[in-house]
């Protein structure tokens, strides 16, 4: 029997089978652990208490505009991209989970220009992109804050449809410039319908556009609206959840416009320091337990609050560092992470916050 440096070739088979064994079972154990999540690396422990963090964005690296201007919104796909935006370049990025850079879309257009001058709205283009979300088909549909209207693309990024139409009074009125149109803050899509927040009120359309309902008004009473700035939907669709901001508080609603609940107090007044459970409410999402995560700015908080409308839990502190914000707009949730336009450091963070 042949021998290779004093053992026999079976020898040496043997121990090579045992090494390869050892390496194949290394990489299904690291496969497992890097892959459970969508190949997301491990998020890190970091200075703000029960913040872990995962990655910072800071715009696409490339082309001519590599960074955010101020990015106001995010939302994740069920398939895992990630879409910003990014509202001073008045375009949207798409990123996929680990924050590698895919694309973009949406280009610059005024629909509603001031007298004299000229429109320059093209079907796909924005002014001023705040909120966005999506459907059950993965279309994004995009709060155009200037141009009072909801812009839709498919997944890819294709212009599909407009709605309302900024030049038309929509239900009993908005407050879209003239009067027309919505200026829509941020939206939210659930099965056939989309609820937009405009400066006092929610309004509903279906997702081809038609007018359905609206409610909510100016005033300091029970479900009155100041300026809200974030809409969601629970995920049985039976409650629509608003950022009222400048009232300083979350209203939770049926869809008839009713409501269930309210989280924080009106100020008095600018002087007002007063300390409330939020200061500043803008964007939301609702996290796969039912509960509800709240950006506040002014607190430099992420806040999370139960179905019932109790605060739970509070994430981060001001700063520049992984894991702390700066007027940080919006949040979304993907499985066990949570997503966040950190408007005030140009950026988007992928953390882990604790229960």
């Amino acid at each position: 029997m042949s021998r290779v440096r004093g053992f026999t070739a079976r020898q040496t088979f043997t121990a090579l089978a045992i090494v390869l064994v050892v390496v194949l079972v290394a990489l299904l154990v690291y496969l497992y652990f890097f892959l459970r999540d969508g190949g997301i690396p491990q998020p890190k422990p970091t200075s703000s208490p029960g913040v872990e963090s995962v990655w910072e964005l800071y715009g696409p690296g490339e082309g001519d505009l590599p960074r955010f201007d101020g990015p106001m919104g995010v939302v994740v796909s069920e398939d895992g991209r990630v879409y910003v935006t990014d509202s001073g370049n008045n375009r949207i990025c798409v990123f996929d989970t680990q924050g590698r850079f895919q694309s973009t879309f949406g280009s610059f257009g005024i629909a509603k220009p001031s007298q004299g001058a000229t429109v320059t709205y093209e079907p796909g283009s924005l002014n001023y992109p705040v909120g966005l979300d999506l459907d059950d088909d993965g279309n994004v549909y995009v709060a155009s804050f200037y141009n009072d209207s909801i812009e839709v693309f498919d997944a890819e990024g294709t212009p599909l449809r407009r709605f309302p139409d900024p030049a038309t009074v929509v239900g009993r009125g908005g407050s879209g410039y003239g009067g027309t149109g919505i200026a829509v803050t941020d939206v939210a899509v659930h099965g056939d319908r989309v609820y937009a927040t405009d400066a006092y009120q929610v309004v509903i359309f279906t997702r081809e556009g038609e007018f359905v309902d609206q409610w909510g008004k100016p005033g300091r009473g029970e479900g009155d609206l100041d300026h809200p700035n974030g809409i969601a939907v629970s995920r049985d669709g039976e409650t629509i959840y608003v950022s009222d901001t400048n009232h300083g508080r979350v209203t939770a609603f049926t869809t008839a416009g009713d409501v269930l609940w309210q989280v924080g107090t009106i100020p008095e007044g600018m002087d007002d320091r007063t300390a409330g459970d939020l200061q500043l409410p803008r964007g939301l999402a609702v996290d796969s337990d039912g509960s509800l995560l709240v950006t506040d700015a002014f607190s430099f908080e992420i806040i999370r609050i139960s179905a019932e409308g109790e605060v739970l839990n509070r994430y981060g502190v001001r700063g520049v560092e992984p894991g702390q914000w700066n007027f940080a707009n919006d949040v979304s949730v993907f499985r066990s992470f949570a997503l966040v336009a950190d408007k005030g450091n140009g950026r988007v963070q992928m953390v882990r916050l604790g229960r």
